[in-house]
């Protein structure tokens, strides 16, 4: 399996992302909320802090429907993680 990284791309092949990730300790992770299910979504970055010693920072969508602002893409693709697209 290849994880894609889901950036703008100013390239027009797809970038891969990095395969060294041993844990999530110490590692950023974008949450992008499409602020549907507050707690699952809160339940699931408390996870990722407390159980996985992430680092997280959520992201929410202006219009939960649509897709992301191309700025709220660009700052969670400085995170080592990107979580997107949670459905329930």
């Amino acid at each position: 399996m290849d994880i894609m990284i889901p950036v703008w791309q100013k390239i027009s092949a797809p970038q891969i992302a990095a395969k060294d990730l041993q844990g999530l300790k110490g590692s950023k992770v974008a949450i992008i909320d499409d602020n549907f299910d507050v707690p699952f979504t809160s339940h699931l970055e408390k996870l990722l802090r407390e159980v996985h010693g992430a680092l997280v920072e959520r992201f929410v969508k202006p219009l939960g429907t649509a897709p992301s602002p191309k700025s709220l893409i660009e700052a969670a693709a400085k995170s080592r993680v990107a979580i997107v697209g949670i459905g329930l």
